[in-house]
């Protein structure tokens, strides 16, 4: 009995790595589109179906949301060359973007302020900044949030890439 070569099997490693991203990709789009109808109609999914179906329905997006995105910033052995370097691009582009986010949010936040005469109670938008979050909340929400635009950018990136 002979053993098979190697190459193809670091071939299907790196097409899973591309899947993965994809299907990463969609599960996080998926997630934000349901989050905004919810938020703009009120529609909720989960409020229609039972208790087992919503696990079984959510339990592969959290999966795809969570776990996948840390597994491939974390996973070198499925990357080939050109996945790496797009990883390499994608965490220059993210650096960036960590570091002018969070500031582009508080001087919109200060312009709006004071566009709007410096009101004594803030609308709801401006207040977001002053809400009491709990620190596991707000490590879980970075470290999501560090994910997703992982993921965005790397997927934007190949995107670019292929034009």
């Amino acid at each position: 009995m002979t053993t098979p070569p190697a190459k193809p099997d670091k071939q299907r490693r790196y097409r899973a790595y591309f899947v993965l991203m994809n299907a990463s990709l969609a599960a996080l789009v998926y997630s934000v589109l349901e989050l905004l109808v919810d938020r703009l109609t009120g529609f909720d999914p989960e409020d229609y179906m039972s208790a087992p179906v919503a696990v079984i329905f959510y339990a592969p997006l959290l999966v795809l949301v969570f776990l996948v995105p840390f597994f491939l910033i974390c996973a070198r052995f499925m990357r080939d060359e050109y996945a790496e370097q797009l990883w390499r691009r994608t965490s220059v582009v993210l650096a960036y973007a960590t570091a002018i986010i969070p500031l582009a949010f508080y001087v919109g936040e200060w312009l709006l302020y004071f566009a709007l005469g410096q009101p004594a109670k803030a609308p709801s938008y401006l207040r977001w900044s002053k809400t009491e979050v709990e620190w596991g909340n707000a490590i879980l929400y970075v470290w999501l949030g560090y994910m997703m635009v992982f993921v965005l950018i790397f997927q934007f990136l190949r995107w670019r890439d292929s034009r």
